[in-house]
């Protein structure tokens, strides 16, 4: 277990800048919980996450801008999606670019279909860049103060150990449920 910390502290924040590329939350979440625990440090995880998220957009539109046709082989099934990001980008301009921080799916999508359509890449940038630090210091602020919150519930269900168990059956069978439901109406 020391080991495993041990390696967190050394490598933790390549893995949060290389998770946070994709656009991913959950890499800056248990960053600023090890934060909390004081494994690592919750200003660099924020400043690296947020580089990391700018960087992965930043690809992704100017990747797109520029390489289209190699683009467009991959995104030949994702052309509702796009043509429904041009709209939205119209529709809202760049309040959309604050959003989509927050909307699974559509985070990749956006910076996407920037690149493929005429918006400026430079305004792209700047909006993405303040985008993606106001994802960041709110992200790793709201998960550094709800730690202790969590950690307080899990020293408290220490004391009864089978409820966790209980939780976990109920989470997953609920899911399953859920899932099944939905195939049903398909």
């Amino acid at each position: 277990m020391e080991e495993t910390l041990s390696n967190l502290q050394t490598y933790g924040y390549i893995a949060l800048f290389i998770y946070s590329m994709g656009g991913g939350f959950i890499g800056l979440v248990a960053a600023s919980i090890l934060s909390a625990l004081g494994k690592l440090d919750l200003t660099l995880c924020i400043i690296i996450a947020c580089c990391g998220n700018i960087v992965g957009s930043t690809l992704l539109a100017y990747l797109s801008r520029y390489q289209k046709q190699d683009f467009m082989r991959y995104l030949a099934k994702h052309k509702r999606k796009i043509a429904l990001a041009h709209l939205y980008l119209r529709r809202y301009g760049v309040g959309l670019i604050f959003i989509n921080k927050y909307i699974y799916g559509f985070k990749t999508i956006l910076p996407l279909a920037i690149g493929l359509s005429s918006y400026s890449l430079k305004k792209f940038i700047l909006f993405n860049a303040l985008a993606c630090m106001f994802w960041a210091v709110g992200i790793g602020i709201c998960a550094y103060l709800l730690s202790d919150w969590v950690k307080d519930i899990f020293e408290k269900l220490q004391s009864y150990p089978y409820v966790m168990p209980a939780f976990l059956v109920i989470l997953i069978g609920g899911i399953y449920a859920i899932l099944k439901i939905g195939e049903r109406r398909k």
